[in-house]
């Protein structure tokens, strides 16, 4: 039971209640129960007394003489009185010895004494008993009080324990109240507030088996396994954070690795580097690098970079027995291209530890790179070669339709001008003939410089806007006509193979202005028209007609050449009023094979 009561707060209050309702029911009850035993000792006084007036009343009329008959109806009356019922049912109360003692020496004394004078008519014997009898009157109705006043002291100690009891009750609540109720609810609010505001270690010193213990106790378990969790996700957090410091390090050197692959070609020495940073971004990583020099056929031969300036060159029977790998078994990722197999990456933690997803991508992104800067690689070696070719093919052809043929033409010269010795022709002959081989030779010779002037031309970063206008300038310088420039922002970038077709053609066609027209002003202007790039130089100079020897414009046959180059048209017509005028239309590489656009 009082385990019951130290575990239950609600059991605690209820009894209370319970202990102070029944306090409350037991004074009702027994202030009732005495109220209903004391509601016949007001009469009994109050006969009692009233015996003691008849008695005093008989001795005032036996003095004066009265009528017997008078004496008697008071002797009567005061019988009746004495025998009363309320005098018997205070006798009839309980035991009490005392009263009834002193009830029946007044009834005895009645029946011995004063009646039997009165009915003698002795009037000084009834005068001379009476003061006795009134005495013991005055005994009775003081024992009468007296009980009455027993009774009312009992209700008035009932109700005092009870009130007492009451307030030792109320105490006791209000103690249990305060000290098992108020307090460890301020103890839990503040904790709560506490644990609310971030303060994860706080604790609740409360200790009981009730309601609040336990919810005490429930807090202080809920407290420390947040705590705990917390902990254990700040560890999670801060390890997660290290991770993602490494892993945003190793991306960082990924994407400048890639920029600096991208604009220079992959060797040992920037592969052996990139190792070696990488490796410095994930602690305890190492990795070998191993490439094969062909990608069709398996090499017997490895060059294998290891990070540290160590570069071996090996069997591919040897990676088995590498000691490098031998404390752990490494993981390998392919280095490849399009589905060229270049080489292999092994990858191993010192410590041991299998790689993680997130180093896993990381490392496999490392060998995407160094696949794709290799193959990067020989692909631009493979441009280069292509790119040499496709000069030396130019060069041969220029040489062959420009300088070729004009030192033909001077070998037929020569072979007729010792024709015409051997057979004696006069000299003005052979002075015609020896001007046409100096016209050749000087045909030759200027040929020679335009292939020389054409092979060194080169695009600088400034573009081909500010060569156009260096060009425009440096035939204004040389000439004597003005050449006006009026160049287009184009919507795209021009290859750099267009750029000097288009410069070229441009310096051919003001070469010729320069050397026949004898302009004054010139036209240079480069325009965008829909997805048509058109380059036209107009002048205002003489003009040409009739059939053109194209032994003396072999100009003209390179800009033709060069717009075919361009898979474009090239058309030389006459300008009104007066003049030529050169025009060059081409679709450009960057936007693929030829659709329909608007002319804007």
């Amino acid at each position: 039971m009082m385990r019951w009561l130290r575990s239950s707060l609600p059991a605690r209050a209820g009894l209370a209640v319970i202990l102070i309702a029944v306090l409350a029911l037991a004074s009702s009850l027994s202030a009732g129960l005495i109220a209903w035993f004391s509601q016949g000792d007001a009469a009994a006084i109050n006969t009692a007394g009233s015996v003691r007036m008849e008695t005093y009343h008989l001795t005032w009329k036996l003095a004066a003489g009265v009528a017997p008959a008078e004496i008697a109806a008071i002797t009567d009356s005061l019988q009746t009185r004495l025998y009363s019922q309320s005098l018997k049912a205070v006798l009839e109360d309980g035991p009490s010895t005392d009263l009834q003692i002193s009830y029946g020496q007044i009834q005895q004394r009645w029946n011995e004494d004063l009646r039997p004078a009165l009915e003698r008519g002795d009037a000084s014997s009834f005068q001379a008993i009476a003061p006795p009898f009134v005495e013991q009157l005055n005994q009775f109705v003081s024992l009468l009080q007296r009980q009455s006043e027993e009774k009312q002291s009992w209700q008035q100690v009932i109700q005092g324990l009870a009130l007492f009891t009451t307030l030792i009750v109320l105490l006791l609540g209000l103690y249990e109240l305060q000290y098992g109720v108020v307090t460890p609810l301020k103890e839990l609010v503040d904790a709560t507030q506490r644990f609310r505001r971030g303060d994860f270690q706080v604790r609740v010193n409360h200790q009981s088996q009730d309601e609040l213990g336990q919810l005490a106790m429930s807090f202080n378990a809920m407290a420390g396994t947040i705590e705990e969790s917390h902990r254990t996700l700040e560890s999670q957090v801060q390890q997660k954070t290290v991770n993602l410091q490494q892993a945003n390090a190793a991306l960082e050197l990924l994407y400048q690795s890639s920029r600096n692959l991208a604009t220079r070609l992959a060797n040992a020495e920037g592969l052996d580097d990139l190792i070696r940073r990488f490796q410095q971004r994930l602690p305890g990583l190492r990795l070998s690098l191993c490439l094969q020099g062909q990608s069709q056929a398996p090499a017997k031969q490895l060059l294998a970079l290891h990070g540290a300036n160590i570069r071996e060159v090996c069997a591919s029977t040897d990676c088995a027995t590498c000691q490098k790998h031998h404390e752990a078994k490494p993981q390998t990722f392919s280095i490849s291209n399009q589905g060229s197999e270049l080489g292999e990456l092994k990858a191993h933690f010192v410590d041991g530890h299998p790689t993680k997803a997130w180093e896993t991508q990381l490392i496999q992104a490392l060998a995407n790179l160094i696949g794709t800067s290799l193959s990067l690689k020989r692909q631009r070696e493979q441009d280069h070669r292509l790119l040499l070719l496709d000069e030396r093919t130019i060069i041969a052809r220029e040489l062959h339709d420009s300088l070729a043929q004009a030192l033909s033409y001077m070998k037929l010269q020569v072979s007729r001008m010792q024709t015409l010795i051997r057979r004696g022709e006069p000299v003005e002959t052979l002075a015609t003939v020896t001007a046409e081989l100096r016209e050749g030779l000087n045909n030759a010779y200027r040929q020679l410089r335009e292939l020389l002037t054409t092979f060194r031309l080169q695009i600088n970063d400034a573009g081909l806007v500010q060569e156009l206008k260096d060009t425009a300038e440096e035939f204004s310088r040389r000439g004597e006509f003005q050449v006006h420039l009026h160049v287009d922002a184009l919507a795209f970038q021009l290859s750099a193979s267009e750029q000097i077709h288009i410069l070229q053609i441009t310096r051919e066609a003001l070469s010729n202005c320069l050397r026949h027209a004898h302009a004054q002003n010139a036209w240079l202007q480069l325009r965008q028209v829909g997805e048509t790039v058109r380059l036209s130089i107009e002048d205002d100079g003489r003009g040409f007609s009739g059939n053109v020897d194209q032994r003396e414009h072999h100009g003209l046959n390179i800009m033709d050449e060069r717009a075919r180059s361009l898979r474009g048209q090239l058309q030389i017509v006459s300008r009104t009023p007066q003049g030529t005028c050169v025009q060059l239309e081409f679709h450009p590489e960057f936007l693929g094979q030829h659709t329909e656009g608007s002319v804007t």
